[in-house]
């Protein structure tokens, strides 16, 4: 729809403006997701859905077409208004909504420190077990069913598609996926970092140092690596590996 009407293209540019979420490039460059429009000539209200994303913008409203999409999306939908103003209409709309806070991040004008970067990657020879490798097709698909975390290749359509376009570290303990840092989305210029850690090997800095691996990637490959972080933990695991905090917000969890 975006690509094939200009104007209405330059609508939705205008009113994301104000967001800083690479996964808003992506779907402006027609890589995924979709667009809802109160009006699709001169619209005043938008939502932009990415993966489990969803962002509203515009004049805050609770339109019955809008609500029921988002009734239909899964409970673990993130809700990202524009501003205080959609909290009440979203709140009065029937939603099983949770407010949380989240944290935007910035690379430092001065960029990563490849010593730092290094530092933490090196640290994998001090876990017992660890292996840390690339993701393979093989890799891709044991992600695919990954029973703790949904989201490290559910972008991408197959895997030539993530091979094509994405990629990630993975870090194996006695055989198991310890930890996984992939991406979560791209778009022209950069990728979007999804990264967690299985509940039985978590407070070992495994996070940091598949992430590391990722972020040096990406820079060799000339692709901003944006992290945007979920919680107080992840803007912490941001932070050593030389992001900087650049203001939080708030979004809405559907439970």
């Amino acid at each position: 729809m975006l690509k094939t009407n200009p104007q209405l293209l330059h609508e939705i540019e205008n009113m994301y403006s104000w967001c800083r979420d690479s996964m808003i490039k992506s779907v402006l460059e027609g890589i995924i997701g979709n667009v809802w429009c109160d009006n699709y000539i001169h619209p005043k209200s938008a939502a932009v859905f990415a993966g489990d994303f969803a962002y509203l913008s515009g004049h805050p409203c609770a339109h019955a077409e809008l609500i029921e999409i988002l009734k239909k999306k899964d409970d673990h939908c993130v809700i990202i208004p524009q501003s205080d103003d959609w909290f009440e209409p979203l709140e009065n709309a029937g939603l099983k909504l949770k407010k949380t806070v989240r944290f935007h991040t910035a690379i430092p004008d001065y960029g990563f420190s490849s010593d730092n970067l290094n530092r933490i990657i090196y640290k994998i020879n001090e876990i017992s077990g660890a292996k840390m490798k690339k993701v393979d097709e093989t890799d891709y698909y044991l992600l695919k069913e990954c029973p703790w975390e949904n989201a490290f290749v559910s972008n991408f359509k197959d895997y030539d598609d993530y091979f094509r376009h994405g990629f990630g570290y993975i870090i194996y303990i006695n055989e198991e996926i310890a930890s996984c840092t992939s991406t979560f989305g791209y778009y022209s210029k950069g990728v979007e970092i999804q990264v967690a850690t299985n509940p039985k090997y978590r407070r070992k800095g495994l996070a940091q140092i598949c992430s590391a691996a990722f972020i040096s990637h990406a820079l060799e490959t000339n692709k901003i690596p944006h992290w945007d972080a979920g919680n107080e933990f992840s803007l912490k695991i941001a932070q050593k590996l030389g992001y900087i905090p650049d203001g939080e917000y708030t979004a809405y969890e559907k439970y």
